[in-house]
């Protein structure tokens, strides 16, 4: 099976040691990976990914002067091949470098870019995590054309989240790992485009309809 796995890279500088968690059996993604990952996607991936898989991983890398997302993104082609050298699947790496800047430009060449990544009738996860603010918006755009005009499956969206906690010695260490699936925010998007009522009053009621589901 295709698979196409979007990855927002952190800019941050990233620690395995205090950075690495395991989010098994937390939040609401159904995980029981019991390894440690940097990238929440890869306990995931870890379940959901097969011998017979093939796996593009796109990498949406931004670029910064302190360069930490390059060393990340070789960090998350590490942590996956780790887990998938007991796998055996086929995965490879594709790179979307966008510079730090949030205008319309800059917007669509990342959009043009990540459905250049797409493929026909393909598995699609992401991982929304890390990354600045407006990525999470941009690939909302990617998946529901995705689904629409490449017959795509999108699996699963995937939050790590955790708590920074002040130690003794003064710093903050993340704890309390969490990882959540939220898969639904992409179909209620969806469902607010499709949505059609006489009206405002009506359309609450016909949502309110789909949250009892």
């Amino acid at each position: 099976m295709k698979k196409i796995v979007f990855v927002d890279i952190p800019m941050k500088e990233i620690k395995v040691e205090s950075d690495a968690q395991c989010y098994a059996n937390t939040g609401n993604a159904n995980c029981a990976y019991s390894g440690k990952v940097v990238f929440p996607i890869n306990a995931v991936l870890a379940e959901k990914v097969k011998k017979d898989d093939n796996v593009k991983v796109v990498l949406l890398k931004t670029v910064t002067e302190k360069g930490n997302s390059g060393k990340n993104a070789g960090l998350f082609q590490q942590e996956l091949d780790e887990i998938n050298a007991k796998i055996g699947a086929k995965i490879t790496y594709e790179t979307i470098d966008t510079d730090f800047v949030e205008t319309k430009q800059n917007h669509e060449k990342r959009l043009r870019d990540m459905l250049s990544k797409i493929e026909q009738e393909s598995e699609v996860y992401a991982d929304i995590t890390f990354g600045q603010k407006p990525l999470p918006m941009v690939l909302m755009c990617v998946l529901t054309f995705a689904e629409k005009f490449f017959d795509a499956d999108v699996r699963k969206v995937v939050y790590g989240k955790v708590d920074f906690v002040k130690h003794d010695d003064g710093k903050f260490y993340p704890e309390n790992p969490e990882l959540y699936d939220v898969t639904s925010l992409y179909y209620l998007n969806n469902l607010m485009g499709a949505m059609e009522a006489s009206s405002g009053k009506e359309a609450l009621k016909a949502l309110d309809a789909f949250f009892a589901l």
